[in-house]
């Protein structure tokens, strides 16, 4: 795990573990982890004692994932008999201090909540991983189906398994009794799944609790959005705040780029600083190559007698997305180590002989002094766009964050609206590199605040 996600696992899974205290979630013991990748945070909350369903839907990360969880294990298999070695020697007090003798969770796994007094830590976890197409449908589904389909192996008398553990079914009540309390997590989901799993909370919370029409009820959420770029232009406004404004507020293609910067910690060290350089060198550098790439497509479909790409250029432009950018495609770092050899991997890459179309061509392709000249102010423009991606991403959040208050206000069900708090709270360092560090957070009313 690199230093980074454990940073991220380390704090959400402590925030977590510090948000179900004692005496307020003490009836809470099942999370889904959406879009758990290779499992990370899926282990940790499943050694806070939480039974854990994972859901992904890319089945190469479930494997990894499976894989990783037979590990963790094996390890804990290994320090079981560890401990009761060493307490069958006389000695055995020697190791009190040994960290492998004192605790159960796997050492792999960040343990910021270890030292914790939750009670939720008396309680053996479990962990089930899942491969779905995540929808706010299939992710209601696939939790009812964890809890209460065929596939739970009920077995005789009153136990059952949940994942690989068999517990007590007092835990696990029938469909036809209380819902069972659930809660949603997702450690930067991408795009429009973020939205998703709000829509599959705030649809689970505003069936009736009657019996036999809800088995299981959404009682919190901690999610940590990313990858805006990815997100349907559908969800973005969400608000009615938003929606109702005029003009509508929108966000193109390239302003949802944007938000995913955080010029903040482009010089935080050296290393920080060169990346920089580069991520802003590649931008100009096929910014200043894409009046080519446009000829050469117009010059392609005129010998072929058919029309150019057709594609809505504002939405496209200033995002890398147009058709001949995805045509020159990805190019090594070094590609980008001066213009002459950029512009020599773009003509290899393209297949086109640049004497064909010398005529059409911008002076600035082989004027050093003007291309200079465009560079420089090209950077500038660029720098500047990204000092609004921060504004983009709190906008983006804010958005959300009201959205999720006006539909809780407008639940069926009073009692339960006015009782659940949305809040928006920092959960990571990005100095760390996690640059999406903020969680939208719900809670009962009840449930103390956290910071």
């Amino acid at each position: 795990m690199s230093p980074k996600k454990e940073h991220e696992v380390s704090r959400m899974s402590e925030y977590i573990d510090r948000l179900l205290c004692p005496g307020f979630a003490d009836t809470l013991h099942h999370a889904v982890d959406v879009g758990s990748g290779q499992g990370y945070l899926s282990r940790a909350l499943q050694n806070l004692g939480l039974h854990v369903l994972a859901l992904d839907s890319n089945e190469i990360q479930t494997s990894g994932a499976e894989r990783w969880k037979a590990k963790e294990a094996a390890r804990r298999q290994k320090q079981l008999k560890r401990g009761k070695d060493a307490q069958s020697m006389p000695d055995s007090h020697h190791h009190f201090n040994d960290p492998l003798l004192q605790s159960h969770v796997a050492t792999s796994v960040p343990s910021a909540s270890i030292a914790s007094n939750n009670k939720i830590h008396n309680r053996m976890g479990s962990l089930t991983h899942r491969t779905i197409c995540i929808n706010p449908l299939t992710l209601e589904s696939s939790i009812h189906g964890w809890l209460f389909s065929g596939e739970d192996n009920q077995i005789t008398g009153c136990t059952s398994m949940i994942g690989d553990l068999l517990v007590d079914r007092t835990e696990r009540c029938a469909p036809e009794e209380k819902p069972v309390p659930v809660m949603m997590v997702a450690l930067h989901a991408c795009g429009s799944l973020t939205p998703d799993v709000f829509r599959a909370f705030l649809s689970n919370h505003r069936r009736p609790s009657a019996p036999g029409v809800r088995t299981w009820t959404a009682q919190a959420l901690v999610v940590v959005g990313c990858c805006y770029n990815l997100m349907a232009f559908e969800d973005f406004p969400l608000s009615r705040s938003l929606r109702e404004r005029t003009p509508v507020a929108t966000l193109s293609l390239a302003s949802r780029h944007l938000a995913a910067q955080i010029p903040s910690q482009w010089l935080r060290n050296e290393t920080s600083a060169r990346e920089t350089s580069l991520a802003i060198r590649k931008v100009i550098f096929r910014a200043l190559l894409q009046p080519v790439l446009e000829v050469i497509d117009a010059r392609e479909a005129s010998a072929n007698h058919t029309a150019t790409s057709s594609y809505n250029v504002e939405e496209l432009r200033g995002a890398g997305q147009t058709p001949e950018n995805r045509r020159l495609g990805k190019l090594p770092d070094a590609a980008y180590n001066d213009w002459e050899t950029f512009l020599d991997r773009a003509i290899s890459k393209t297949g086109v002989r640049f004497d064909q179309i010398a005529t059409q061509l911008p002076v600035y392709i082989h004027n050093k002094h003007r291309r200079r000249q465009l560079e420089s102010a090209l950077s500038v423009l660029h720098v500047l766009r990204c000092i609004l991606g921060p504004l983009i991403e709190s906008l983006i959040l804010l958005d959300r964050h009201e959205w999720i208050r006006e539909e809780l206000s407008q639940s069926s069900e009073a009692q339960d609206s006015s009782s659940m708090d949305v809040s928006l709270v920092n959960l990571f360092d990005q100095a760390t590199g996690s640059g999406r560090n903020v969680a939208i957070v719900i809670k009962p009313r009840e449930w103390p605040n956290m910071i």
